[in-house]
């Protein structure tokens, strides 16, 4: 089966090294001679699928609009390019806008660059609203009729996937032979052909939607051989190839290839691909956390961690808010993108709610799965009675699944309302939370840290500030909400702190206040131990998802001012028990990681994750 092959691979290496051989070969060959097939007429084209092409764009910007352009003049119109920017800088972006109001155009965006065009090409293989699919890079040009031809051999030999020739386009940056306007033409291939080689050009491939969709689109963990990996897997489940014998694109060679990158590893990627390409798994699902609102909280800083470390793992995740902002800018290196409840997109997969209030509005978008994520029993952060804690009351009965970050939590959804939810607790992101130096070196006082929204008095910060009010030692605090009474007692005070300056204001205390009433996962004093300090803390509920009394922290009843007043004052005298503390909270601290958590949340979310060979 290997003749026709080797054929073609003794030929293509002769074109490369005489590229006038290859030229007159080309021309020569007359059995490559297109089929005959009746043209699309006007009428019934109306009948013909659509066709979407994808361009995944990252830097290009002197030869993108060439390569936009060529595909917005085909011949055959009844088509859709989904330009898709991944961490695209703003030079290149201007032009991407210029084609916004485009009637063809759709312009999806990441805010980060994922190093290869898979997360793009994945993207339009999920949003793509056409029977089948053309890809093309963004620096080449395809040929006016490349559409057409395609669409005529897709249709007269009843393919699967359909590739052709291509010119190269040489501008001296790469070492390659191969002439500037040669012409290469791709022959025939099956499962045995590709195994050997790759032999479609990329950007001459138009494919069955539903097929690529079918095999799982392409893998995320092939940084290299990603295209020659899936069309192997397809010719492995049985799907047809078919060669055009005709120029379908102008492709660039030059110095920055992408490919060029993974060169050296060449033989590590193909011994993956060998492995991967027999493996079907379904497309990762396209996940949306709708949020209350962007403003500063741990609840939405848990969602923020969620949300961009699954789209760093090849989920396409979107934040769907019910404020009128569109930016988290407290929280560093936030990358996903943030919509209005009325932009929401009607093909998510699975929606989280994240709140008493989203829970609600959830019911009203469209989405394959719904998720409820309970990070507290929020009827307790209102009245009793009120209209509000009633409705955060009745939320927990919803026909949802759920999921939560603390066990307590857990175990009182399930006795309370009968819900089974999975367990997926925070972990501590040690690029944003670490020890470090102080602000301002320390004196010789003791330095007390009372953090919370001193507007919402379940967070118990007029109790913290009662508890230090007559100890020698120096407050200062934090308060996302609210500022310190004249008559409390705070050296330095700090407002709506941005995540990536936590770490500072941590590093640079010894002791953290947090008196709240009510609480779900407890974060900020596992925060404080991370930064090397140590806490009194009331026994909300959650506290004892890490912290042991004496052990890591010290503990009082709720409410109990005077107890926490004494505990303090036992760490600002006592060194050795302070400093016990400390390095035991540092352990703890250790403990907490958001990997295995986000694997957790892949179990949950990816339910058909898991590998196996299948034929489909």
């Amino acid at each position: 089966m290997l003749t026709h092959l080797k054929k073609y691979k003794r030929w293509a290496i002769k074109g490369f090294t005489n590229p006038k051989w290859a030229i007159k070969k080309v021309v020569s060959k007359k059995e490559l001679a297109p089929p005959t097939v009746n043209k699309y007429v006007e009428d019934e084209i109306k009948n013909i699928p659509k066709i979407s092409v994808v361009i995944p764009v990252y830097d290009r910007t002197d030869v993108l609009r060439e390569s936009i352009n060529s595909i917005l003049n085909q011949t055959y119109t009844n088509f859709e390019l989904i330009i898709v920017c991944d961490g695209s800088p703003p030079e290149t972006l201007k032009i991407v806008d210029e084609y916004s109001k485009h009637e063809k155009v759709r312009i999806f965006k990441y805010f980060n660059n994922s190093g290869n065009a898979v997360r793009g090409r994945n993207k339009a293989i999920r949003e793509a609203r056409g029977e089948f699919l053309a890809f093309q890079d963004s620096d080449d040009i395809a040929e006016p009729n490349r559409l057409e031809v395609s669409l005529d051999y897709i249709h007269e030999f009843k393919a699967d996937v359909v590739y052709g020739g291509w010119k190269a386009l040489v501008d001296g940056s790469r070492v390659i032979d191969i002439e500037n306007g040669q012409e290469v033409l791709s022959p025939d291939c099956g499962y045995e052909e590709l195994l050997e080689m790759c032999v479609p050009c990329q950007s001459t491939v138009m494919l069955r939607l539903d097929a690529v969709r079918a095999v799982g689109g392409l893998k995320t963990n092939m940084r290299y051989r990603e295209d020659h990996e899936l069309w192997l897997r397809m010719a492995y489940q049985g799907y047809k190839f078919k060669s055009i014998p005709l120029m379908l694109t102008n492709l660039r060679l030059h110095g920055n290839n992408l490919e060029l990158s993974f060169k050296e590893e060449d033989n590590r990627w193909f011994d993956l691909m060998i492995k991967e390409h027999k493996i079907v798994i379904e497309m990762k699902p396209k996940i949306a956390y709708l949020i209350p609102g962007c403003g500063i909280s741990g609840g939405i800083a848990v969602v923020c961690q969620h949300a961009n470390r699954l789209l760093n793992r090849g989920y396409d995740v979107l934040l769907i808010t019910e404020d009128i902002h569109r930016e988290i800018n407290w929280f560093p290196n936030q990358k996903v993108e943030i919509v209005g409840i009325e932009q929401a997109p009607n093909n998510i997969d699975i929606l989280v709610a994240t709140g008493w209030s989203t829970a609600y509005t959830i019911a009203d978008i469209n989405a394959k799965r719904k998720v409820y994520f309970v990070q507290s029993d929020e009827s307790r952060f209102y009245s009793a009675g009120s209209f509000e804690s009633k409705k955060a009351w009745d939320s927990y009965k919803f026909n949802y699944e759920y999921m939560t970050e603390a066990k307590w939590i857990q175990k009182w959804l399930k006795e309370e309302f009968g819900q089974e939810a999975t367990y997926v607790p925070n972990g501590l992101d040690d690029d944003i939370i670490f020890q470090s130096d102080p602000i301002t070196k320390k004196g010789d006082k003791v330095r007390v840290l009372l953090e919370g929204p001193i507007d919402i008095p379940f967070k118990g910060m007029e109790d913290a500030f009662n508890a230090v009010k007559d100890l020698d030692c120096e407050v200062w605090c934090i308060s996302s909400a609210g500022k310190p009474k004249k008559e409390w007692k705070c050296d330095v005070f700090f407002e709506k702190v941005p995540m990536s300056q936590m770490h500072q204001i941590y590093s640079s205390c010894d002791i953290l206040v947090k008196l709240s009433r009510v609480e779900g996962f407890f974060g900020p004093p596992l925060e404080m131990m991370a930064c090397g300090g140590t806490c009194v803390v009331a026994d909300v509920t959650g506290h004892d998802e890490y912290i042991i009394n004496n052990h890591n922290a010290l503990v009082v009843k709720i409410g109990d001012v005077e107890g926490a007043k004494n505990a303090i004052k036992a760490l600002i005298e006592d060194v050795e028990l302070r400093q016990r503390l400390i390095e035991n909270g540092k352990k703890t601290a250790q403990e907490w990681k958001w990997d295995p958590t986000i694997d957790t949340l892949e179990d949950m979310y990816y339910l058909n994750k898991g590998t196996r060979e299948v034929k489909v």
